[in-house]
Order: C-alpha cells, then sequence, then structure tokens
C-alpha cells in the first residue's frame, strides 16, 4: 500500500480516520516514536474506551510465540468487532543483517548506562545466532576469533568486548531472554496471502528491520510499512535529524500543557539529556508541570529542574580524566560549575581520584608483580587479580569492588607514568591553593590545571602523528 516517514504521520491517521486500514502496520526504527505512533494509530483503531480494553491484545516481541500471534490475527472476533494486535520489540524482521546496529544500539546504552536497555539489544543480537546473554561466557566469546564472530553475527568483531561481561555482571539475575524468530516471518506472510478476517489488524514495532526480506517486501507492497528510523550518527546531518526529533518532543509535550521553552534554554536542555527520547519527553512534562500558571518555561526554570546531579557529573568528570580527554574535561568542569557545584569539591573528587590512580600506577610499576599493559579483561579477573589480592590483602581498596571497575581503574592508570601522576596532584594543590587565595576566576584556575596535566599526553600524540 505505502511507506510513511515519519513528517508523512499526520496523513496515515486521517487516512485511518476515514476507514482506509490495512491488515498489517509495521512501524520500524527510533523506539519511542514507535510507541508513540502505535498509541495513535490504536486511539483511531479503537476509537471507543471501553471496546479498547477487550478488542487491544498486547504482547511482548521478546517473549512472543509467532504461531499463536498468526492464530490470533487468523481467528475471527467473538462479537464481530475490530481487534488489534500490538507487538512490542517484535524481532519477526531480524537477521544478521541488523546484528551490527543491535550492538551498536547496545554499547551506546551500556555507555550512556542505560544497563536495562544494554542487555535487550544484546539479548535480541545474540538470539540471532541462537545465544543468549548466558551464554556469553559459557561460549568465551570474548576470545573467539574473528572469522567465527563474522559467521555468528554477519559485522567485524569489535575491539571492545569487556564491557559486555560487566554489564552481564551487573544485570546477573535479570537478564532479558530473547528467541530467536527463526520461522515467523514465513508463517505470517503465509497467513497474509491466505486472508485474515477483516477486522483483524496487527500492528508491529520494531527498532531494527531486514529490508530484503520476503515479508518486508509484502508488507512494503500490501500492507502499511512507516519508517520511523533516525540517523544516530556522530555527522552535522545525523545531529541535525536528532535535534530536529527532540525539537519536536520538547514542543508537543509542552504544548499538551499550554506551555512553551525559553528560545536559549531549548539547545541547554536537549545538551543536558542527550538522545534520549523518552528522557526529552519526561523532562519536558517536568517542566511544565513545575511553572505552575506561568506560559513559559525560563533558563532559570531549567537549571532548578534538570541540571545533571552532582555525582553524576564528578564521576564523569573522573572518567574523562582518566581518559585523558582534555575536551570532554574542560565541558564537565564548565558544566559543574554553571550548575552550582563549587570548585573546590572538584577539586576534592580530583584529589581522591588521583590518589587511586598513584597506587594502580605503584603497583602496575612494582617488578615483582609483573603486570602486563594492555592485558585483556579475561586474564585480568581470572588471573591477575586474585593473584595481586593474595599478595596485597584485602585491605587494599584499590582492589576491592567489582573486578571489571578495577580493570578499569587499570587501564586509565596505564595512561599515566608515575612520574606525570606525582606532578598532577602538586598541580592540583597548586590550583586550591589559587581558588582560596588568588582571586583569580575559578573557572581559569581549574582550565590552567586540566591544560597543564592532559595536554602534556596532546602534545606528545600529535608529535608522534607528525614524526
Amino acid at each position: 500500500m505505502a511507506v510513511y516517514k515519519r513528517q508523512e504521520i499526520n496523513t496515515l491517521l486521517k487516512g485511518v480516520e476515514r476507514g482506509e486500514t490495512a491488515p498489517v502496520y509495521l512501524l520500524f526504527g527510533e523506539r519511542y516514536l514507535c510507541q508513540e505512533i502505535a498509541n495513535d494509530l490504536v486511539c483511531r483503531l479503537l476509537p471507543d474506551e471501553a471496546q479498547r480494553l477487550s478488542s487491544l491484545k498486547v504482547i511482548d516481541g521478546d517473549q512472543e510465540e509467532i504461531g499463536a500471534t498468526v492464530n490470533m490475527l487468523k481467528t475471527y472476533s467473538l462479537f464481530a468487532a475490530r481487534q488489534v494486535i500490538r507487538v512490542t520489540d517484535s524481532q519477526i524482521l531480524f537477521s544478521k543483517v541488523v546484528a551490527g546496529a543491535l550492538w551498536d544500539k547496545a554499547r551506546k546504552a551500556w555507555s550512556g548506562k542505560e544497563l536495562k536497555k544494554g542487555l535487550r539489544y544484546l539479548a535480541q543480537m545474540l538470539a540471532l545466532a541462537d545465544l543468549t546473554l548466558a551464554d556469553w561466557e559459557k561460549e568465551e566469546m570474548a576470545a573467539c576469533a574473528p572469522s567465527r564472530w563474522q559467521e555468528l553475527f554477519g559485522f567485524a568483531k569489535p575491539e571492545e568486548l569487556d564491557w559486555v561481561a560487566e554489564a552481564c555482571a551487573t544485570g546477573e539475575g535479570n537478564l532479558p531472554v530473547a528467541a530467536a524468530k527463526v520461522d515467523g516471518a514465513e508463517l505470517l506472510t503465509a497467513a497474509l496471502e491466505a486472508g485474515v478476517p477483516p477486522g483483524n489488524i496487527l500492528i508491529l514495532m520494531a527498532e531494527a528491520a531486514d529490508k530484503r526480506k520476503k515479508l518486508f517486501k509484502y508488507l512494503e507492497k500490501n500492507c502499511v510499512v512507516v519508517d520511523l528510523s533516525v540517523d544516530t550518527g556522530a555527522s552535522s546531518a545525523a545531529r541535525k535529524d536528532q535535534d530536529g526529533l527532540l525539537k519536536d518532543i520538547v514542543q508537543q509535550s509542552l504544548g499538551r500543557f499550554g506551555k512553551k521553552l525559553e528560545p536559549r534554554a531549548l539547545p541547554v536542555l536537549l545538551e543536558r539529556v542527550g538522545f534520549h527520547p523518552v528522557a526529552v519527553a519526561m523532562e519536558a512534562e517536568k517542566l511544565a508541570l513545575s511553572v505552575g500558571e506561568a506560559e513559559t518555561v525560563t533558563m532559570e526554570d531549567l537549571n532548578a529542574m534538570v541540571g545533571r546531579t552532582r555525582e553524576e557529573a564528578l564521576y564523569e568528570l573522573n572518567e574523562a580524566f582518566g581518559n585523558h580527554d582534555l575536551a570532554a574535561s574542560l565541558t564537565i568542569s564548565r558544566r559543574l560549575q554553571e550548575n552550582g557545584v563549587h570548585p573546590l569539591i572538584v577539586v576534592a573528587g580530583l584529589r581522591n581520584f588521583l590518589r587511586k590512580l598513584l597506587l594502580v600506577r605503584a603497583i602496575i610499576e612494582y617488578p615483582a608483580y609483573a603486570y602486563p599493559e594492555s592485558i585483556s579483561y579475561a586474564a585480568f579477573q581470572k588471573g591477575l587479580l586474585p593473584q595481586l589480592q593474595a599478595a596485597l590483602g584485602p585491605q587494599q581498596k584499590v582492589l576491592a569492588g567489582h573486578p571489571f571497575a578495577v580493570y578499569k581503574s587499570f587501564q586509565q592508570a596505564e595512561r599515566f607514568t608515575l612520574a606525570g601522576l606525582t606532578q598532577a596532584r602538586t598541580a592540583l594543590l597548586t590550583a586550591e591553593y589559587r581558588l582560596k587565595g588568588s582571586g583569580l576566576p575559578e573557572y581559569l584556575v581549574l582550565e590552567d590545571f586540566l591544560f597543564s596535566v592532559l595536554q602534556v599526553r596532546e602534545r606528545s600524540r600529535h608529535a608522534t602523528v607528525a614524526g
């Protein structure tokens, strides 16, 4: 019938209101958009709320039995009424073609501290190779040959895999299970070709879809496909696409309350929340409710309600500093001050972090422990860490906690020399004295410290590249 982009949704919905329906609606792309458009479709297909309660069937795609869904679609309603079946997170159009996209989504979700979402993407990717998250360690996926990885998932083996072990360990006991949908596409295609009751409608929501599949081509020709994809890359075009979507979400969310956002506050809101459509919608709603009778949400309202927590930002600063990322360190430092965090609190956090790095670096350089730089997480966790804990005793706090967190500390300490860390502590002490009595602008004092410690590596790196 038709393929719609997100800019054409109103046309689709108006057609449904006129009675122009299809047996299947496939919505794929950004999950938040799929959910919102599916809600709009359901409200128009089943406008009576009482009827909606009895005629709407909601199925979780991670737990779905395709055969049962197809049978439901083929069965006439008992009361000859319209019946809508809504499948969330459908995997019926998954294949190895989308495995790479699922991996990227999982990695991004984990980096953004969205554990549940990251685990769900990983489970879906592994299901394409008939594996589960519980199989990750058992099958020694981190150590499998690149050719085997390519065979299983259809894309090149990534270099960074250690975070998967941490994610699985962190989510232990609450791991999602995804089952591969091997014959589901053929089963549904056969049912549609044979014909289904005219009052039955299936809404499939998927974050990824293999457009080469026979089912996709059939739906594209005979049903309705809605492409809600958003470019998640880092190019200027991708950022423009992302910002455009988020701006629409903010305007729509505030508009429902008769509010609008002060223009200069919009880019700040988007920067603080990032590309997380659900979070943006929730923060916009929170802002609308917080301003009472006022029609405009101001910059002051935004700072009061949507500032990142001090603990999160301090942790981010330590992470950026430990990764020798000067640009990120400067950005986060400035953001902390804009949110009212006193510079001496920043100094205290960095002081504790440097102390930990010094201890770890001392362990690395001690000959008796024979620490091999760039050691893999598996070798560190199963071999070196137990040896270090036995040698140094349980009182050594830098070796306590989750093994992956300890491993990350060693990785960060590898980026510094012992002399460099000692000089950094001295420079931090100087910065503290200046903050307490020099009268210099506080942001300049902190930025001078970050430049003095982190720019040294930047210069040496550029010199190496130039050479």
